[in-house]
């Protein structure tokens, strides 16, 4: 009986041990983003970027509200009036499509480099629900490339998102 005690402390160790190891495999998901035309500019309200991502196969809504520069100084670009770099910070949700329920939410700071037309961020997942719960305080890269209107305003963005 006392072996049997022991084999079963061991199990349950191993176990423990285990899960959050598990726990910290990192999410990854495709984006397929589109720029609202509409944008009136930085807003807490209005999405500057809407589409989505998938994550093990499922797809979910996602939106960006661009909302400051991302950087100490007010102004966000830097680099050449042809090819701007430009500093963002933002917050991000993602949503499930059929009920319309936030699923995960964050923030992040990054750059878009038109002379390549890239994109990096990186941030952090705020609140975390449903299928996700649990997930807060992770950090969050997303990186990609985007293409531009013949006007000159972006388009579409596509990379990937991942929560590590």
């Amino acid at each position: 009986m006392k072996k049997f005690t022991v084999l079963v402390l061991v199990l349950m160790s191993v176990l423990l041990i285990a899960a959050p190891a598990q726990a910290q495999k990192p999410f990854w998901g495709d984006m397929y983003l589109e720029f609202n035309l509409a944008w009136p500019g930085p807003s807490t309200t209005i999405p500057d970027w809407t589409g989505t991502v998938k994550i093990n196969g499922v797809d979910y809504g996602m939106l960006f509200f661009n909302f400051w520069s991302g950087k100490p100084f007010v102004y966000p670009f830097k680099g050449s009036e042809k090819h701007p770099v430009i500093f963002f910070g933002e917050r991000w949700e993602i949503y499930d499509m059929v009920t319309g329920g936030l699923l995960l939410m964050g923030y992040d700071e990054g750059v878009t480099t038109s002379v390549n037309s890239k994109f990096r961020m990186n941030g952090f997942v705020a609140e975390a629900f449903g299928v996700f719960a649990g997930l807060e305080g992770r950090n969050v890269h997303m990186s990609g490339t985007y293409t531009s209107h013949p006007f000159g305003a972006p388009h579409i963005a596509t990379g990937p998102f991942r929560i590590n």
